[in-house]
Parts: C-alpha cells; structure tokens; sequence
C-alpha cells in the first residue's frame, strides 16, 4: 500500500484535496480502461493524447485521486471535486517525469539484484529465459508484456515489494538518450545485451548509433555490478576489455557468453554451448560453465538456433548470481515464448512458424535461419514476410537484403507485404528465386488468394514482421482466431 505521503515524497509533488495524507493507494494506473478501485491515476499526456481528459472517468471508477498537472488542476478543480469529493491530488510539473521520479525513488528503497535487458533482438525471450531460471530459488519481479519502455519500465518497478529477492527489466529504446533515463530510473546492478543489430535506425542512425546508445546500460550499471557481454557480438566483445580498464572507483564485473566453444576452456567465453541440435519442437544443447569446468545437457522447449544464444544469455546471468547449472537447467526446460513470438502451430496439415510480435533485418534473418534448418519430411518451405519498420534511409537496401537471404537460405516460396514488397521480391529473383515462387501484395488485402494458390498440406510457413502489419490477421485463414485459438462452431 502506498500512502499519500509517500507519493508526495517520491514525486517531489504538491497535496491538494480533503484526503489524509495517511490514506492509502493500492496500485497506480494510467488508463481508466483497466483502473482499479483506490488506485492512483497518473494523468499522462502525449502529443495525441491529454490524461487529464480522463480524470472525470478515474475518479467515478472508484480512483483514490490523480497525479495531475499543476496548471490543469486549476481549471479543473471544481469539476473533478464535485465528481468525487473526497479525494487527493499530487500536483506536479509533468505527471510523466513524476511516474518516473516516482518509480525511481521507489526502485532506491530496495537492496537486491536488478537485472537490466536490452538488445536489438531476443530481449523478451532472454527476459522470460532469465525469469524461469531465477525463480527456481527467487521471488521475482519481471516486466510483463511489452512494458518496457520509458512508461512501462516505471510502471514495472512501482511493482516491487518486500517479497521479491530479484528483478528482471526489459529496456526498449528507440531514440537516443533513452537508455540513460531507463538506467538512472531502474539503477540496474547488472546488465544484459543481447546483440546490437540494425533496429530503430530512424532514431538511432547507424550500427554504431545503435551501439552507442544500448552500451549505456554497461557504463550506467551501479558500483560493484556486473555486465553480461555477448563475446559473439563485434560491437560487445570489446567491452570486456574497456570495462576491465575502468577506473578503480568505479568497478564493474564482467562475464561472457558464446554460442561457440574453443577446445581450450580458458580462451572460451565463460558461458558457450556445443552439441546443439534443432527439433521440430525443441532445441537440445551442452552447455558449459567454464569458470566452473562444468557442464549440463540443455532441452529448450522451443526451435531455433537464435534461442540458443538467448538462452547462453540468461545462463550468464545466472551463473554470476551463483545459480546452480541444475537450476539452469530446470529453469530453461520451463521457458515459455510469449504469444506471437515464434509459436508453432499445425493445422489443415500445415506447420505454422508465427512470429510477428516483431521485425528487423537480423531478427527475420534468424527466422529463416529457423525455416531452413526446420525439419521436414516433404512439402515446402515458405516464408511470408511483412514489412519491417523504423529502418530510416536504410530501409529499401534492407528489405532487398531480406529477399535476398529468402532465396539464398534454399527457401521455396515468398510472400512478401507491405510498401516495401517489391524490394523483397526483386531481391529474391536477384539471388535466383524464378517469378512462379514469388508473390508480392502492397498490404494484407490479396494475400488470402496467394495462400490459397502457394500453401498445401505438409509445407512449413514462416510468418515474420513488424508488429505494425499486424499479421495476426492472417491466422484465421487457417481457421485460428487472431490470439492463435482454434475457432469453433
């Protein structure tokens, strides 16, 4: 329970109303859809949206009061008064950095490990990897869903209790400056990132902006934490080295991890992994400890040699917690993809690889990597892809780039969506693919003709794309709801 003197001291806020200050919150909400009674709303706004519309609706839902802003409160006062009489507002600046001076100071209270999570691909699958280890032994708290940015992150930690013994946050940025705002919000003691890849170039520019701007999660991590570097990444590996030539005021540990094994355990990454074998359902591997000198047998209830890196990710982390490899085990046995992320689906003797939650060049690269390698008795492999999103100037090279590695990857068919289709298709006939396998539509209108003409039973379909495209239309043309549940009668 939060009182209103709390909310006031972490806000750095100013009372108003005929509540206590005593009286007591439950919980903070942003949208009255899914308010709940005696929560407190912060009313956020947006360059299309105002939350102070929306005070009216929190209070007669049953809100405890509203963290407003000052200058609104003044014109509003009577009106939200006369809706709920007895109540308290937080009157602050901006309500957004309220939230997150809030969360902040809330974060501050707590003595555990924080483990932050960024990347340009795999960061929710390496979050929900690291959860279902950590809470073989841990009480933890995780970031739900896709609440991961610069309101999520703060809604995520407002969450912590006294219960919890570990934390683990997905960062998502798409402009510069945002991971230093989510770091100094979240005070990570321990960082994670995945790879740097060409995601949210619009806001990032270059390879190297991206770089730049996850890397801040290593400098901003707090005294005595700990940076998890992935030793296959050009842009990461260094990072060993600059971090062990840090200034002795401020120290930061580091451990690796590598999807490859040297014969020498010493010239190894600290985490890798040999014997890796992709099923249909599973991805079975050995991974090695080799600060340890030991090692365990892997099965990943999911397929996909990308996995095996997230997995090695989350291993890490884990291992510099001083869990077990037996935990790491169990705990990865126990992963679960969230909906939309790469979840398998057999109907009208179809396999359906769906994975649309999201896209970028790397990430559809590692889709097909999955639809190459996926087995198979006979039918074909066909890929649908859709259009990928925030590539900036770098888009039309890169949409030609994804065609090319359809071809290239031995695929048999394409379907190709979006404006950017075309570039998709030529790239494809670039590299080889005749005119017949290859279909391309400007958006999901015609695309249920294409299915129908290219897809019989037995063929593998991969459907990739940025969340945008909301490819989870296409679903129910195989008789599944767009949550992927079969339809009934």
């Amino acid at each position: 329970m939060w009182t209103v003197n709390d909310v006031l001291e972490g806000c750095e806020g100013r009372f108003e109303g005929t509540a206590q200050k005593t009286s007591a919150f439950n919980g903070f909400s942003i949208d009255t859809r899914t308010i709940q009674k005696n929560n407190l709303f912060f009313a956020l706004s947006g360059p299309h949206f105002d939350g102070h519309r929306f005070v009216e609706d929190a209070l007669r839902k049953g809100s405890g009061g509203a963290v407003v802003s000052q200058s609104v409160f003044h014109t509003k006062k009577e009106i939200w008064f006369a809706q709920k009489p007895l109540c308290a507002f937080i009157l602050v600046d901006d309500p957004l950095l309220a939230l997150q001076r809030l969360a902040k100071w809330h974060r501050k209270r707590f003595s555990l490990p924080v483990v932050g999570i960024t990347g340009s691909n795999g960061k929710t699958s390496t979050k929900e990897m690291t959860a279902a280890i950590l809470k073989q032994q841990e009480t933890i708290l995780k970031t739900e869903g896709n609440l991961n940015n610069h309101i999520g992150v703060p809604l995520t930690l407002l969450s912590l209790t006294t219960e919890h013994t570990a934390a683990v946050i997905e960062m998502g940025i798409n402009q510069k400056g945002e991971m230093a705002q989510l770091s100094n919000i979240s005070q990570p003691t321990m960082g994670l990132i995945t790879n740097i890849g060409p995601a949210h170039l619009e806001g990032l520019g270059t390879l190297a902006g991206v770089a730049a701007e996850k890397t801040v999660l290593f400098e901003s991590l707090q005294e005595d934490g700990t940076a998890i570097i992935n030793a296959d990444d050009p842009f990461l590996k260094p990072w060993k080295d600059r971090l062990s030539k840090q200034s002795p005021h401020k120290r930061t540990a580091s451990w690796t991890f590598s999807i490859h094994s040297s014969p020498e355990p010493r010239k190894s990454a600290d985490i890798t992994a040999t014997d890796i074998v992709l099923q249909k359902d599973t991805t079975t591997f050995t991974l090695h400890h080799n600060r340890l000198g030991e090692s365990i047998g892997i099965s990943l209830p999911v397929s996909g040699k990308h996995h095996v890196s997230n997995a090695l990710g989350a291993a890490t982390v884990a291992a510099a917690l001083g869990i077990s490899l037996k935990t790491i085990s169990t705990g990865l046995s126990r992963f679960q993809p969230l909906s939309q992320r790469t979840e398998v689906f057999k109907i009208k003797g179809v396999t359906l690889l769906f994975d649309a939650y999201n896209a970028n060049p790397a990430s559809v690269e590692a889709a097909l990597d999955l639809l190459a390698a996926y087995p198979r008795e006979k039918g074909l492999r066909i890929a649908l892809l859709g259009e990928m999103f925030e590539l900036g100037d770098f888009s039309a090279e890169f949409h030609n780039t994804v065609g090319r590695q359809t071809a290239a990857h031995g695929i048999d068919r394409l379907i190709a969506i979006g404006p950017s289709a075309q570039l998709m298709a030529n790239g494809a006939r670039t590299e080889g693919m005749p005119d017949a396998a290859i279909s391309a539509h400007s958006d999901l209108s015609t695309v249920k003709v294409a299915i129908e003409a290219f897809v019989r039973p037995n063929d593998i379909l991969l459907i990739k794309g940025s969340r945008g495209m909301k490819l989870e239309r296409i679903l129910p043309f195989f008789g599944l709801s767009e949550t992927g549940e079969r339809d009934t009668i």
